[in-house]
């Protein structure tokens, strides 16, 4: 049986906490991995994170439900500041669950100052439940494979 230890199953809202991902690696380190496998295109691996987060370039956020790990993008040209959502991980699937944390983030967002708050994700059928949340998509991102000769 999965340890539910600082988990939870409700959909009651929480507050989460910055973290020190040192004293959660146990259980952030399995979530990261589940969501490489899923998303292969993903090119950093676990330790990639827990380095950004040990030495603040990335900010580790947890609640009962889940984790979410966060970075502030300053754009070079106007240096309006976006929080983006790197990482988000639920241990409940299919909840769409960082979206009923929309308020907390945007309160975050504009404690950092931040314009924009930015999040991808490779599932489609995110989109509609996203929109009608008051999201928007900005761009989408296609990619071509250079074949080799």
């Amino acid at each position: 049986m999965e340890d539910t230890e600082g988990k939870s199953t409700t959909n009651d809202f929480i507050e989460p906490v910055l973290t020190d991902i040192r004293s959660t690696w146990n259980i952030v380190k399995p979530g990261i991995e589940s969501i490489l496998a899923d998303n292969p295109s993903l090119t950093f691996i676990p330790e990639d994170v827990y380095s950004d987060c040990v030495d603040e370039r990335a900010f580790l956020f947890t609640s009962p439900i889940g984790f979410l790990v966060l970075t502030i993008d300053i754009d070079r040209y106007t240096k309006d500041k976006t929080l983006y959502m790197w990482i988000a991980y639920t241990y409940e699937k299919g909840g769409h669950e960082w979206l009923a944390h929309q308020d907390w983030i945007e309160d975050l967002a504009r404690k950092s100052d931040c314009k924009y708050i930015e999040a991808q994700s490779h599932v489609p059928e995110l989109e509609p439940y996203a929109i009608a949340k008051g999201w928007h998509t900005d761009t989408r991102i296609y990619r071509r494979t250079v074949k080799s000769e």
